[in-house]
């Protein structure tokens, strides 16, 4: 069977934008600041170094503070979305979260489900309670540009915009879908690294650069 990677080009767009406003208001009462749920220390790390150092060795594209921005900042997921594809000349854009740490894992299986069928414009990501995660999820470069072209303004739409052709859907783990919106997020994903409890958080400005 023929990867996606054999044929096309894949870039992850990583949509690192959002205004963190759950994160915010919920330190902000408990008295612990920290605006930014992205820079959240993760195991010597921050949530999103997390997540790119899983990447390495793929096209990423950042859309956010340090990368390209969308149009208009803080357009929402779609506006990122379009923001990321216009940056990259992939032919298969694959979608992830920069607040979601440990989504690397689930990028080769959704490639995978993209080359066992030519038909599919899209395949996204499933969870055990039958959700669809599209923070979890793989789009053929001109079946995304024509949806996006179709649309009269992408600023302040969902996602799910994406979804309106021929969608594969793939099984992906609580691990992989989980999301860092609180701070009982973070404790959940830290609860999930290897080592002992005190090396699970860590002072990110301690270990290092992350990758670029």
């Amino acid at each position: 069977m023929e990867r996606v990677e054999d044929v096309a080009e894949v870039a992850v767009v990583v949509l690192a934008g959002g205004g963190s406003t759950r994160w915010a208001a919920q330190t902000a009462r408990e008295g612990r600041g920290g605006a930014d749920k992205l820079a959240a220390p993760l195991g010597g790390v921050t949530v999103l170094e997390h997540l790119l150092r899983g990447l390495t060795g793929r096209e990423v594209v950042l859309v956010g503070p340090g990368g390209i921005r969308e149009d208009p900042p803080g357009g929402g997921p779609l506006a990122g979305f379009a923001a990321g594809l216009g940056a990259s000349t992939a032919g298969v854009l694959v979608l992830l979260g920069g607040d979601q740490p440990f989504a690397a894992s689930a990028v080769p299986r959704l490639l995978a489900a993209l080359a066992r069928d030519p038909a599919l414009d899209a395949v996204v990501g499933v969870d055990a309670d039958g959700r669809r995660q599209p923070l979890l999820s793989a789009h053929r470069r001109e079946r995304a540009r024509r949806v996006l072209d179709g649309l009269p303004a992408v600023a302040g739409l969902p996602l799910r915009e994406l979804f309106r052709g021929r969608v594969g859907e793939v099984a992906v783990s609580a691990r992989e879908a989980l999301d860092v919106d609180v701070p009982q997020d973070l404790a959940r994903a830290r609860a999930l690294l290897p080592g002992p409890p005190a090396a699970r958080g860590g002072d990110p400005e301690a270990s290092g650069p992350g990758p670029t």
